[in-house]
């Protein structure tokens, strides 16, 4: 179905049913919470977010990057020690090692990821990108020296 309208034009009975659908079950939004600052490992869990802020009730990927900064607009510059890695919940495929990555969640939406960085202080931000393009940023993955 394409749409030819535009939501200021209105929906028929049964349009905008049609038009949410496309979104049942589709990431729109996420949280992630990360963990406190350490020397070396840190974890994060990751919650991916239906069109109404619930958790979704399937299994969905999105993708996801490291940035240098908290608006998650540059690429990190340095590597990580420890690429990241998946935890107990879902899974983490690397798609461009220290840098970009595949995220899949459980049938629940849950992520769990952890990062190791033991060359000194540094922070990491992750960035989910979703399907529509949104772009969720962390708080930041704090390594001390």
């Amino acid at each position: 179905m394409t749409v030819t309208k535009h939501i200021g034009e209105g929906f028929a009975s049964g349009e905008l049913y049609d038009v949410v659908k496309w979104f049942n079950n589709m990431p729109v939004d996420a949280s992630i919470t990360v963990g406190a600052a350490h020397t070396d490992t840190i974890a994060a869990a990751i919650q991916l977010k239906d069109y109404l802020g619930n958790d979704i009730a399937v299994s969905a990927s999105v993708i996801a990057y490291l940035s240098s900064d908290s608006a998650g607009l540059d690429a990190a510059t340095a590597a990580p020690t420890t690429d990241l890695a998946n935890g107990t919940d879902g899974e983490c495929e690397i798609l461009l090692a220290s840098h970009v990555y595949l995220l899949t969640s459980e049938t629940d939406g849950d992520i769990d990821v952890s990062l190791g960085y033991t060359t000194g202080a540094h922070d990491f931000f992750l960035v989910l990108v979703l399907p529509t393009g949104k772009k969720i940023v962390s708080t930041k993955f704090e390594f001390t020296a």
